[in-house]
């Protein structure tokens, strides 16, 4: 009997995590859906220089959700790690959910850059404020989102982004692209990747970001050409 009962809660847990399968962001930049509510989503992001960042996401309602993150540079590797100073809020609210005719809409807040500086800010800098907009487009499973978001508030720099996603085979396998940060050439990005679903609750991404940018380190101090980056996505419900 005990032991039915546990077998039955695997299969509710891994039925139940099948549908909360993480789409908030595509690569960098977010899109418009949330976490269903009472539901979790945890990953580890692997990039350049050995850092590493962690992130807990949950479901506080039905349109809105709350995330943390912390960034650890030089985690891989022999030399000292460096921690972010606070954790970074993220937090997304869900304003309409689309229609026919009508997209999604969604703002939110995301204060995770990228490569900690000596002044502990970053030098690839947070999403900050954003809107953004999208909905089902042209294809079956074919999701675009646009938006636009400002991380500065004392210059009042507003960028943009575009992102995209598509199933490639059935949905155990996804393309992913975005252009990041529109309207500021220095730290602009095009960034591809794929998706893998390897369980109903797990994913990996392999992605490259800076795809065929110029090398302009010695100007910006920002881009990083070809970056290579390995994100693994776990998803479940309380």
């Amino acid at each position: 009997m005990f032991r039915k009962i546990i077998i039955s809660c695997i299969v509710v847990f891994v039925f139940t995590s099948f549908v909360l399968a993480n789409r908030r962001y595509v690569i960098d930049t977010p899109t418009t859906n949330v976490l269903n509510y009472g539901s979790y989503n945890i990953w580890v992001r692997c990039f350049s220089e050995g850092n590493v960042i962690s992130k807990l996401e949950v479901g506080v309602f039905k349109f809105l959700d709350i995330g943390m993150s912390l960034e650890l540079d030089k985690f891989i590797g022999d030399k000292k790690v460096i921690k972010a100073a606070v954790p970074a809020l993220d937090i997304k609210l869900r304003l309409y959910g689309g229609s026919m005719t009508i997209p999604a809409i969604a703002v939110g807040y995301d204060g995770q850059g990228y490569f900690i500086n000596s002044k502990n800010s970053y030098r690839q800098k947070e999403k900050g404020l954003y809107f953004v907009t999208g909905r089902e487009f042209f294809i079956d499973g074919l999701m675009l989102n646009i938006g636009i978001n400002i991380n500065d508030f004392s210059k009042t720099k507003v960028c943009g982004f575009i992102n995209a996603m598509i199933p490639v085979y059935k949905e155990l396998i996804y393309f992913m692209t975005e252009y990041d940060n529109i309207n500021y050439s220095h730290d602009a990005r095009l960034n591809c990747g794929l998706k893998f679903v390897l369980t109903d609750y797990i994913d990996v991404s392999c992605i490259i970001r800076g795809c065929w940018c110029v090398n302009v380190n010695e100007i910006s101090g920002t881009r990083i050409q070809n970056e290579r980056v390995f994100k693994v996505n776990y998803s479940g419900k309380f």
